[in-house]
């Protein structure tokens, strides 16, 4: 059985938000974007917190991947002073089917500073005992950015789609008693039927027209 980890990373971006971009910046995005589809194809799970110009990153997976794959996020321009804090086997992985969850810490960790006694995210300076309660924070808020690849796509280009909330990975279920949006098929065969009917109804028509004019 392969040995599976937790990795968690801090880092500084390089670049600022866009004050101008309404909703998921387009730096994000694209991240998120590239994030999801490879960790999905590694069955790599976990989660991005981002706030005040730091990212903290947990993932889970196989050891050899989990390791393979920090080593491509070190080299990658858009963030610098990549520093591993936290690194340790688990049991299994427990980010469920979320390939890269995505958390924006600017209002959401305020009440888990308030708790270490700070007011701004600065991951460096975080305990393992912190460090385990952020992870614990990713996992349990809801993912802020529930998009289908296109959709981030295009965020990721300047545009911007309606992102809804998520609280799942897996992709949406019709509500129960709601009903569906698309048409049901026609039942086999029903389209002959209708055409028999319609023509009979014609023929008898006729019928009773030619009865009159005698």
């Amino acid at each position: 059985m392969n040995q599976l980890i937790r990795l968690v990373y801090a880092s500084r971006s390089v670049t600022t938000p866009s004050a101008t971009h309404q909703g998921l910046d387009p730096g994000i995005a694209r991240i998120l974007a590239k994030s999801r589809k490879n960790n999905a194809r590694l069955d790599v799970v976990g989660g991005l917190l981002f706030g005040d110009g730091y990212f903290l990153q947990c993932l889970e997976g196989d050891a050899r991947i989990v390791q393979n794959l920090y080593s491509k996020i070190e080299n990658d321009p858009r963030h610098r002073d990549v520093t591993v804090l936290l690194q340790s086997s688990i049991n299994t992985r427990t980010f469920g089917a979320w390939s890269m969850k995505y958390v924006p810490g600017e209002q959401r960790l305020q009440a888990l500073l308030r708790q270490w006694g700070g007011s701004e995210f600065d991951p460096y300076q975080l305990t393992k005992d912190q460090i385990d309660a952020a992870v614990r924070f990713m996992r349990n808020e809801d993912d802020a950015v529930d998009t289908v690849p296109s959709e981030l796509q295009a965020l990721a280009a300047g545009t911007d789609p309606v992102v809804q909330p998520a609280r799942r990975a897996s992709p949406r279920a019709a509500t129960p008693g709601q009903p569906s949006k698309i048409p049901p098929a026609a039942a086999p065969g029903s389209t002959s039927f209708v055409k028999v009917v319609v023509g009979v109804a014609l023929a008898c028509l006729a019928a009773l027209v030619i009865a009159l004019l005698r």
